[in-house]
């Protein structure tokens, strides 16, 4: 018997792998996990938080979920950002992002699943800007490489710093403000600044430089900001549907107020992974694309679920250690790396999958006649996306065969509206999980103790 939720646009969870009656000990009753009382409580406290922005123990307002409701609550920003966008498309070659973390990872995840991993060999036209990412590493090589590259008469850096004393990407920036300056360039053509609306250096540069400026809004935080102004410009200047990466969000959000946790696909999610991070010791979290346009958003995952969970303290102040561990992996191409350990190591890991399902007029179907078709039998007369599903049930399938977990999420194509719900689905699981796990979701100590340590070490 197959355990699946499904939304009416096609989003679907398949959570069968997890269940006991197909994969044994190690699996969940999962209808039982309904009625308990802390996943009522932490429905509630998601409800709050909608409502509110209030989140126990935080001591900001939290907002992301209001992200999915800018062009009713933001609309003359969502212009400014559009407006922005075809100015740049029509007189740049080349887009920079300056940013690291929550400023970078989620730009990424825009570029590779909407464009292509391969946008800046493929763009061609003076309507479609290069895209490239500095800023997220202080590796000069790298910086170096980007001088080689660019047109700087034809570039526009985006600078994304909330507290604008970020270093890799304050050191990014002055570099290529430098190089700029010695060209004799405007900075107000060739920089625009995304920053805290109140404060902070950067903010202090962008009026001094008279350089376009937009904001990191209150209340969401580096790794929930890909749907800001943050990431909202740079699928501007690509030419992506920002209506259409709202309204796949707006889905999600809405279908994660139903609070019958079968029919709530973020909420059943996190609900599973803490039981099984709980009663099975199950703590490294594999997230699995079969599709080579979500790499990036695997590694965008690794940082939301890292940073949001992996706490040394819960909100009573006990030092509990929490937090599952995050595993980037692409099926196939690491079917041939990770799964030897996902199906021989330790069986402490949940292995998620997204599958996409129509690959649209990008799919490839070989020939069933022609040179080696007999050799070649096993792969001639197939689409690609037949061998890459078969690639994925058969990993799945050998995983609950040996009493291993595993969840599949399947959305229709990927555009910007599945893209909005991905997003969406993974924010919503990691708040819900972070009320299950009783820790505060919101905050990064660690993160904030090395880059303390490290400006010292540079002073």
């Amino acid at each position: 018997m197959e355990h699946r939720l499904e939304l009416p646009d096609g989003f679907c969870l398949n959570y069968t792998n997890v269940t006991r009656d197909k994969i044994g000990p190690l699996g969940l009753a999962v209808d039982e996990l309904a009625g308990r009382p802390e996943i009522g409580a932490a429905m509630d406290a998601l409800a709050v938080m909608r409502r509110s922005g209030d989140v126990r123990g935080h001591d900001e307002k939290v907002y992301f979920t209001r992200l999915a409701y800018q062009e009713g609550d933001a609309p003359d920003r969502l212009r400014a950002i559009a407006e922005w966008g075809a100015d740049v498309r029509s007189r740049c070659r080349a887009v920079v992002s300056l940013g690291i973390g929550g400023s970078y990872l989620g730009n990424q995840v825009l570029a590779d699943a909407l464009l292509s991993p391969l946008w800046n060999s493929l763009a061609g036209t003076d309507t479609a800007p290069r895209l490239f990412f500095s800023g997220n590493n202080v590796d000069p090589q790298s910086i170096r490489d980007l001088d080689r590259i660019l047109d700087l008469e034809r570039t526009m850096f985006v600078v994304i710093s909330k507290s604008g004393t970020t270093t890799e990407t304050m050191a990014a920036f002055l570099h290529f403000y430098n190089r700029c300056r010695a060209a004799g360039l405007d900075p107000g053509r060739h920089f625009t600044a995304v920053t805290d609306p109140e404060r902070g250096i950067l903010l202090q540069i962008a009026r001094q430089e008279r350089l376009p400026l937009f904001q990191v809004p209150p209340g969401v935080g580096g790794r929930f900001s890909v749907l800001t102004d943050v990431g909202l410009l740079v699928a501007a200047a690509a030419g992506i549907s920002i209506p259409e990466l709202l309204g796949g969000a707006r889905a999600m959000v809405e279908a994660a107020d139903n609070r019958d946790l079968l029919r709530n696909p973020p909420c059943l999610y996190a609900a599973i992974c803490h039981e099984l991070y709980r009663r099975a010791g199950i703590h490294e979290a594999v997230l699995m694309p079969y599709s080579d346009r979500l790499r990036s958003f695997a590694l965008w995952y690794v940082q939301l679920l890292a940073e949001s969970l992996g706490k040394e303290k819960n909100r009573r102040g006990e030092t509990v250690h929490e937090g599952r561990t995050p595993i980037a992996a692409v099926g196939t191409s690491d079917m041939h790396a990770q799964t030897q350990q996902h199906q021989g190591g330790k069986k402490n890991k949940l292995v998620t999958t997204i599958a996409v399902e129509d690959f649209g007029d990008d799919e490839i179907t070989l020939p069933r006649e022609g040179p080696w078709t007999r050799e070649l039998a096993f792969v001639a007369g197939r689409s690609f996306g037949r061998l890459l599903r078969a690639a994925r049930v058969a990993n799945e399938e050998a995983l609950a065969a040996d009493g291993r977990p595993s969840c599949a999420i399947a959305i229709p194509r990927l555009s910007p509206y599945t893209l909005g719900q991905l997003f969406l689905f993974f924010e919503l699981a990691t708040a819900f999980e972070g009320e299950l796990l009783d820790v505060n979701a919101f905050d990064q100590p660690g993160v904030e103790n090395y880059k303390k340590l490290m400006k010292e070490l540079l002073r």
